[in-house]
């Protein structure tokens, strides 16, 4: 009997909707609320510097996954581009952000319900999950796995359908609560229409969730490996969602906006009620008087979040299963069940996962963690794309990006600026977390005397990034830096560095093409 392989069984609308899906999730629930506060009307800004930046990448990712249509590619991509050392920190910081991601979702769900159910947290106006709240949680993160286990035809289709209502509810709502009243005065009054100025749009990129939510278009590149048509599907997923969810949450961020009544501004926006934060849309509608759509939202408060949690709790495993795949992890993670699933990588991720269930974590606290980390692990994909072009020129790439040249470098700065935007106090928990395992990893490595090379020449470039990054971070203007660096001139200084970094990348790569795809 043959061993177990990844099944190419995701077709087009199945690898769309796996990346639409993972967009819309609890970040449609909370984030038009947190960038408001922080950006006011300019949210709009917010977003579209969200929606931009995401674009950039998708269509980076877009040639490097149908050009290697591999199971987890954010790891891979630079092992093929740069080696060991790079590929297990890219996919190191990948996997931190992941296996984050659907415990924030099942979060958002027990929030929600906490709405009906008070007693899911820790006393009331807490942000901590109660025993029983922990229990449910458990319960729900536990599912997601289980449903995974079911293989991956199952899995597509199922979210597939999920998705078209996690399409049409969070574009129907913003539409119906502009048809009962909207004060076009929230947009002009109360500050103007950036009352913290560009600061605020900038920290709603970050902390306010926008870049969290758009980044999910990079759940398709994970499950690559199991796409039926790579070369058309990977590029139609990741370039589609993008520009899809890119206007549906315009939409709800206008509307959000629109709807908010004018009392709960009377402290600014910075200080929105505490009734609209508790549950933003909910509230909104039932000051609407449109008690059925409350009901609808309190079932999408479910569904979304549940339906993008599935998805990363999928796209974390096929990481895990990458990198043992790239001899960084076990090899007990690239062991398949006789569905073709990663069946031990699952397991652990349910079971790290249980720690971002503590007591000190919230939605917001995660998000802005996660965004830094796995904008940190997308940077990686332009300097691979860049790399492969020179040195493996001959592969064929049915999907060639075109300007590759210009949007590529583009593309690295906006990735860096972004980390930079996450603030200090978020960053050096990043960089730091990455700096330990890498030291980890190599320290392993050498005593395992592993048939894998560790490829220490990645250290020329990679070293400089992380630490320019990190320094750039502490003496800047965002959460927690000291301010030395002027506003204006923090930005140039990640420009020039980023420039830098990626000319040293392109110098002697330990390019490791694989002999064949998954």
């Amino acid at each position: 009997m043959s061993a177990p392989k990844l099944e190419r069984n995701l077709g087009a609308l199945p690898m769309l909707a796996i990346s639409t899906g993972a967009i819309i999730g609890s970040a449609w629930l909370f984030a038009p609320m947190f960038v408001a506060q922080v950006a006011g009307p300019g949210a709009i800004f917010t977003w579209l510097i969200a929606i931009g930046v995401s674009l950039l990448l998708a269509l980076v990712y877009a040639e490097l996954g149908a050009t290697f249509p591999v199971a987890g590619g954010l790891a891979r991509f630079s092992f093929f581009s740069h080696g060991g050392l790079a590929g297990f920190v890219a996919g190191m910081a990948c996997w931190l952000g992941y296996v984050a991601i659907a415990p924030i979702e099942v979060q958002a769900m027990v929030r929600y319900l906490a709405d009906e159910w008070p007693w899911l947290l820790a006393a009331e106006g807490s942000k901590s999950l109660s025993g029983s709240g922990f229990v449910l949680a458990s319960g729900l993160l536990l599912g997601m796995s289980a449903i995974n286990l079911m293989g991956v035809s199952w899995f597509g289709e199922s979210n597939k359908i999920l998705t078209i209502w996690k399409v049409l509810v969070p574009v129907s709502i913003p539409i119906l609560l502009m048809s009962r009243g909207f004060e076009g005065g929230n947009f002009t009054d109360h500050g103007g229409f950036m009352p913290n100025g560009w600061s605020g749009v900038f920290a709603g990129v970050s902390t306010g969730g926008a870049l969290f939510a758009m980044l999910g278009f990079r759940a398709a590149i994970e499950l690559a490996g199991e796409a039926r048509n790579p070369q058309r599907d990977v590029p139609l997923a990741l370039i589609g969602s993008v520009l899809l969810t890119g206007g549906i949450y315009l939409l709800i961020q206008i509307g959000f906006i629109g709807a908010i009544p004018q009392e709960a501004l009377s402290e600014g926006w910075s200080k929105l009620s505490t009734e609209v934060a508790a549950g933003p849309f909910v509230e909104l509608a039932a000051a609407a008087g449109l008690a059925w759509l409350v009901k609808v939202i309190f079932i999408d408060s479910l569904l979304s979040p549940g339906g993008c949690g599935l998805v990363f709790a999928s796209a974390s495993a096929r990481l895990s299963f990458a990198m043992a795949r790239n001899g960084q992890l076990p090899g007990a993670f690239a062991r398949l069940n006789r569905k073709g699933v990663p069946a031990f990588a699952l397991g652990v991720n349910f079971l790290v996962g249980l720690v971002f269930f503590a007591p000190s974590q919230t939605w917001q606290s995660i998000v802005s963690f996660i965004s830094s980390i796995q904008i940190i692990s997308l940077a990686f994909g332009p300097l691979a794309l860049l790399t492969l072009r020179r040195s493996a020129p001959d592969v064929e790439r049915r999907f060639r990006l075109p300007f590759a040249g210009l949007i590529g470098p583009v593309a690295f700065v906006a990735a860096n600026v972004i980390v930079y935007w996450c603030g200090w106090e978020t960053n050096r928990v990043c960089f730091g977390l990455l700096a330990v395992l890498a030291i980890g990893f190599a320290t392993v490595h050498r005593i395992r005397k592993s048939e894998v090379p560790l490829d220490l020449e990645g250290l020329r470039w990679l070293l400089p990034w992380m630490l320019a990054m990190a320094a750039i971070s502490w003496l800047g203007n965002f959460g927690g830096g000291t301010g030395t660096i002027p506003a204006g001139w923090d930005v140039a200084a990640i420009g020039v560095t980023s420039l830098v970094v990626l000319r040293m990348a392109m110098v002697r790569p330990a390019t490791r093409l694989p002999e064949q795809m998954d």
